[in-house]
């Protein structure tokens, strides 16, 4: 029997080899062109968000003191001056309600009579009629950094070290202060969803 000559091997007899010359153009191309294809653009963020500034100072016992001893840890930046007496009622609801090692007391005082943090923050236990182991610090630069202008002046931190809430004025209200501070200490930021729900 008489073997079939190239001419009589016709493409209806051998549909496979059409596909599979296709296949095999199709995977050269893509070998050619997949170095050169154009990455995609990275997605933008719709949110802003505004970081906590670096800081430093010598807190009322003498000790230096900066913003390292605060990462990854939410906290409060409370601002005031030793002579706004009208402001301890809220150092006092911010005192009761921020855990441990998680609240720094700053003055934006820059006026020498005022310059003695020690002297404050014996006036503040005084006034108080409390124990206060909270690091107190002259720090106008920072004050004046983020803009505090009214006191008391109350930043909100979170693990970040992004701010989360800003709360100018006179606080009085226990449970208002503490679910704030819950909202803060959960609170995350992600650039391309913005805080998480619970904050």
């Amino acid at each position: 029997m008489a073997l079939p000559t190239p001419s009589d091997m016709s493409t209806s007899e051998y549909p496979h080899r059409s596909f599979l010359a296709c296949l095999v153009l199709m995977l050269v191309l893509a070998g050619c062109t997949s170095p050169d294809a154009e990455p995609l653009p990275a997605e933008e963020s719709s949110f802003t968000i505004t970081t906590f500034p670096n800081w430093n100072g010598t807190t009322h016992l003498n000790e230096s003191m900066n913003h390292t001893a605060m990462e990854n840890t939410a906290y409060m930046a409370y601002f005031s001056t030793p002579w706004c007496t009208h402001c301890e009622s809220t150092i006092n609801v911010y005192e009761q309600v921020i855990p441990p090692g998680q609240l720094v007391i700053f003055s934006k005082e820059e006026g020498e009579q005022y310059a003695n943090m020690t002297q404050w923050h014996e006036q503040l236990e005084t006034n108080l009629n409390r124990t206060i182991d909270r690091p107190v610090i002259l720090n106008l630069a920072l004050a004046e950094e983020i803009g505090v202008v009214g006191i008391p002046h109350a930043v909100y931190i979170n693990t970040q070290g992004y701010v989360h809430q800003v709360v100018i004025g006179k606080q009085d209200n226990l449970t208002h202060v503490q679910n704030t501070w819950e909202a803060t200490a959960t609170a995350i930021f992600d650039p391309l969803t913005g805080w998480n729900q619970s904050s």
